[in-house]
């Protein structure tokens, strides 16, 4: 018998578990974690430097005392990052749960939950299995209050394959469909029939503004427009990829049963967004120097592979609306005023159709889960279930890269031990 059981521990968790075993050192608790460690994901977070949370994160000040009360030295990078002084998220994880165990918390690892439910005398009881050898046994725990921190889909490889979806169901709870966001992008310029072909663009970097567009009618104009954002544009054998395509897919959703398919979006580059390419090739084709050509105008601005992509890209756009072919690499000194107009157009709105979001393997965060409609927003307590607490990437919240994500689920265990201990 337990005062309060935690499934998970991943970040949320073990922000659970320390904030009570800090808050009431009467409280008997315990952590059920499938893995044989606790903390898997967070070790893997902001590429092994453990990107732990954001300035601008709600609950920036909250978060930032619990770290500084288990002694985690920080350091906030310009773009209001912060990362633990040493930059090194296994030592963030060790740390944990070195804390976790000094408070006297159970860890119970290598458990996998096969039940949760509410019993007639209000009190949880969990059953898991477990191995011993090559023999799997059951064994069951009882608490006075549960709290869900098992985390969404993505990264399956790290544990987190959906498990908290049923024992949410099982306590009378719905679920947003769960989707991977904050992942790479297929398009079909990528295919091999496609002209010209994308795949020449793969391995290449270029700084420049993302955009979004959806509309069912296939219009795209301004009006349609849902995202944009500057970053680095990382193109990859697939599609594409970076930050600012990673948080642009968390508006990518639409929904099947109404006939929605991802072909209602269109996605647009600005390669140049500083300055308007159009009067720079004016101006070259004005001062051009002998024997400059169009190639070597685009490389000063564009990496030579966006370029040659980018030429190539323009010669078939004036192929399919004039009937004319574009003769590519030649003088800029020749260039008309209409092909400087589609140059320009190619580099400020470079367009791309999405056919595919990758899947969990990829994706750094799950969209969806447990209806927020359903949790209290200050306590993470159940609306439906007392006693039950849902944290972390089990609610249907997501937001951007940089530290957001995992700010969430410190908070949300936080904010639930709080509660629990009245505090």
């Amino acid at each position: 018998m337990y005062d309060v059981i935690i499934v998970g521990g991943g970040a949320s968790g073990l922000a659970a578990a320390i904030e009570l075993g800090l808050e009431s050192y009467d409280f008997n608790i315990a952590i059920i974690e499938k893995n044989e460690e606790p903390g898997r994901k967070i070790k893997a977070t902001g590429n092994g430097r453990c990107n732990i949370t954001n300035i601008n994160a709600e609950g920036y000040n909250e978060i930032m005392a619990f770290f500084a009360g288990i002694g985690i030295v920080t350091r906030e990078l310009d773009n209001g990052w912060v990362y633990p002084y040493s930059e090194s998220a296994a030592d963030v994880t060790v740390l944990l749960e070195s804390r976790a165990r000094e408070l006297g918390i159970e860890i119970i690892t290598g458990a996998e939950v096969v039940s949760v439910e509410k019993t007639k005398e209000n009190t949880f009881e969990v059953k898991y299995s477990f191995k011993e050898g090559k023999s799997v046994y059951m064994d069951k725990v009882i608490s006075n209050k549960l709290v869900l921190a098992t985390g969404g889909k993505a990264g399956p490889t790290l544990g987190t394959t959906g498990d908290g979806y049923n024992m949410a169901k099982d306590l009378w709870h719905s679920i947003v469909t769960p989707v991977p966001v904050l992942t790479s992008i297929e398009c079909l310029e990528w295919q091999s029939e496609s002209v010209p072909d994308a795949r020449i663009l793969a391995g290449t970097r270029t700084r420049g503004n993302i955009s979004l567009f959806k509309d069912k009618t296939g219009k795209f104009n301004e009006n349609s427009k849902m995202f944009e954002e500057a970053g680095e544009i990382q193109f990859t054998k697939y599609g594409l990829s970076g930050i600012c395509v990673f948080n642009m897919t968390r508006f990518m959703r639409y929904n099947k049963m109404l006939g929605e398919t991802l072909g209602q979006f269109l996605i647009k580059a600005d390669l140049f967004p500083d300055s308007n390419i159009e009067n720079f090739l004016r101006e070259r084709r004005k001062k051009a120097l002998k024997g400059e050509r169009i190639s070597n105008v685009l490389c000063t601005v564009l990496k030579s592979g966006v370029a040659e992509y980018v030429m190539k890209y323009a010669k078939q756009q004036n192929i399919e609306k004039y009937g004319k072919t574009f003769p590519v690499d030649r003088p800029v000194s020749t260039l008309t005023d209409a092909e400087i107009e589609l140059l320009s157009e190619t580099v400020h709105t470079l367009t791309f159709h999405p056919t595919g979001i990758r899947g969990w393997k990829e994706a750094q965060v799950t969209g969806g889960g447990v209806s927020l409609d359903e949790v209290h927003e200050k306590t993470c307590e159940s609306r439906i279930c007392k006693g039950l607490y849902i944290v972390g990437e089990l609610l249907d919240r997501d937001y951007p890269c940089g530290g957001f994500n995992l700010s969430n689920a410190w908070l949300t265990g936080i904010l639930a031990a709080k509660d629990i201990t009245g505090n």
